[in-house]
């Protein structure tokens, strides 16, 4: 009986170590429902977690693309100005379109990473800054040929000033030029004269002359030269202007004179005591002779002069005694 007592009855076991057993299972249990929860948990986080990095990165490849659309945009209305390039541009075409390719490559690929987006993004900023630097080059560019097209205006301006004043230096010397060919022409058409006579006579009441330098017995000069012949001369009616100075110096007057005053090729004029006309041979040439009548010839020196064309072309003197 008393071996019995020994065994104790669990159902008859005090209350508080019942509730120490199921307080640990508890414990247990809620542990195990967390961990099962925590877990789950962490692997929404993670599948949530690796969506939205996808979606960052997808739409980071748009962000980009829209750069790089935005950059060639940019660097093709850049390029419609250029009239012409040189080396330093066309070099910077070819690193521009090497970089355009390399990004588009790198935006093109299906698996994107985060080092090839900020590859990407490293590029376009280097592509950026290579576009600024082409528009610049572009502008200087712009700005010489702007300079350029002003000189050249100015200088065209300047052409057309010179072209313009050569034009008229030309018809100027066009018209010296046959005005001096006209001149020439003129000047070598004016006569000559040799053979260039002056002589007194007395006149005889049987009316024949004899010649004489003694004022007291003279009663008319003869004057008689040659024209000489002259290809350069029309074969025409020609006039020759003579003008005799007395020893007072004065013009003398004959009778049956024509006198009058001749301008000169220098500019001056002249008065003539008498003029002659007669018909020039130009080939042979003409023996002209002709006489002045006087009430008087005093003593001296008698200079007689003969013009053509404005020219002096022959003088004499005879002197009476």
């Amino acid at each position: 009986m008393k071996k019995s007592e020994e065994y104790i009855d669990l159902d008859n076991k005090p209350t508080f170590s019942k509730n120490i057993i199921i307080l640990l299972l508890s414990i247990v249990l809620c542990g195990t429902i967390g961990y099962i929860f925590y877990q789950d948990r962490q692997h929404k986080m993670a599948k949530n977690g690796e969506i939205s990095m996808i979606d960052d990165l997808e739409r980071s490849r748009e962000i980009l693309k829209q750069e790089l659309r935005l950059a060639r945009a940019d660097y093709d209305t850049a390029k419609t100005v250029i009239v012409a390039k040189d080396a330093d541009l066309i070099e910077k075409d070819r690193i521009i379109f090497e970089k355009q390719k390399k990004i588009q490559n790198i935006l093109n690929q299906d698996n994107l990473t985060k080092s090839d987006l900020y590859e990407a993004k490293r590029l376009i900023t280097s592509l950026k800054a290579e576009l600024d630097d082409y528009k610049e080059q572009i502008r200087i560019l712009k700005a010489q040929n702007k300079k350029l097209q002003e000189d050249n205006t100015e200088l065209a301006e300047t052409n057309k000033l010179v072209s313009e004043k050569n034009e008229v230096i030309s018809k100027d010397l066009e018209t010296v030029k046959t005005e001096k060919e006209s001149l020439n022409k003129n000047v070598n058409s004016t006569l000559s004269i040799s053979n260039y006579n002056l002589t007194g006579l007395r006149v005889k009441s049987s009316g024949k002359e004899v010649e004489t330098e003694r004022a007291s017995r003279i009663n008319k000069m003869r004057v008689s030269f040659t024209v000489d012949p002259n290809q350069n001369a029309l074969s025409e009616t020609k006039e020759l202007f003579i003008a005799i100075y007395k020893p007072d110096g004065t013009l003398g007057h004959f009778e049956d004179a024509n006198p009058g005053k001749l301008p000169l090729r220098s500019g001056k004029s002249v008065e003539f005591s008498d003029r002659v006309t007669f018909n020039f041979d130009a080939t042979k040439g003409n023996r002209i002779s002709f006489d002045w009548k006087d009430y008087d010839f005093p003593k001296g020196d008698y200079v007689i002069d003969i013009y053509n064309n404005g020219f002096k072309i022959g003088q004499n003197k005879i002197s009476l005694k």
